[in-house]
């Protein structure tokens, strides 16, 4: 079940998903204690208390994908009890794109014995194209690339752009292509514009301050914009989809290595040490 470990990430903590609610909560301690039993009992019992709550659905889905993913015997199982849980969700409230994306997601990166349905796929994203045209055609590009359809992808963001110049979510996907291919000069244009563009979720132009200053150490090119950015970054209302404000503070760290300013950086380190985050402590002691 190692294709449920990438659908998680995208979809695990969506904006706003945990706020509140004590009930919710339980379920993200229990989550990131990897109490998933505890986790399960406490989100069944939400769903049983409030049958027509699409939020608790989705929570449900995100909590059987995760017990699928930890399962051997049960993986099937909780697979199935997982999409059926989203698909609750997107019943119940039709208008969410944020349900739809997490139920696309299951639908392409599941395989077809576990719930995976390419017919299905299709057919959120012409859901999806009907709520919102740009969220559709974007759904569409991540179909594509999932496919391996690169030339498509890129021939389908070009027009989005085309239409759609200041739209950060496509801008930052151009410059994440860029990043990868190592065609920075590209990757900082694509940022910038994206930090000043306009995003529905408001998302896209914080995360590209962070891809700006990250495509500053990879390039070890723009090091004072780079800066700039990463402390833009920190000072900003950081979305739960975005890299952790420590990763921030690595990035500047590398920068102000860059730059020569030694002691500074060693500042930072000291304090990174600190941080419970062992993919960042093995990063850490590989560059430092």
């Amino acid at each position: 079940m190692k294709w449920l470990v990438l659908m998680l990430i995208v979809t695990f903590f969506l904006p706003g998903a945990y706020a509140g609610e004590s009930t919710k909560e339980t379920i993200q301690q229990h989550l990131s204690a990897e109490q998933l039993d505890d986790a399960e009992d406490t989100v069944e019992d939400w769903v049983k208390n409030e049958p027509e709550n699409a939020e608790a659905w989705h929570i449900r889905g995100i909590v059987m994908a995760q017990q699928a993913q930890d399962s051997f015997f049960s993986a099937l199982s909780y697979a199935g009890k997982s999409v059926d849980s989203f698909e609750k969700a997107v019943e119940l409230e039709p208008g969410s794109l944020e349900y739809r994306t997490t139920l696309l997601q299951f639908y392409m990166m599941a395989p077809s014995i576990a719930g995976g349905d390419d017919e299905k796929a299709l057919a959120q994203i012409e859901a999806m194209r009907e709520i919102d045209a740009v969220e559709g055609a974007f759904a569409r590009v991540k179909y594509l690339q999932h496919h391996e359809k690169g030339e498509q992808a890129r021939t389908l963001v070009n027009e989005i752009l085309a239409e759609h110049p200041n739209n950060a979510d496509v801008l930052v996907y151009l410059g994440f292509q860029e990043q990868k291919d190592g065609n920075y000069e590209n990757a900082f244009s694509f940022f910038e514009q994206a930090a000043e563009g306009e995003s529905r979720k408001g998302e896209a132009p914080v995360m590209a301050l962070y891809q700006f200053g990250k495509t500053s150490v990879l390039a070890e090119e723009h090091l004072d914009k780079g800066i700039e950015a990463l402390q833009q970054y920190l000072d900003a209302e950081l979305p739960d989809s975005a890299p952790k404000a420590h990763w921030a503070n690595f990035r500047l760290a590398q920068l102000l290595a860059l730059k020569g300013n030694d002691e500074q950086s060693q500042q930072v380190i000291a304090n990174l040490k600190k941080v419970d985050d062992k993919e960042l402590q093995k990063q850490l002691s590989g560059w430092n």
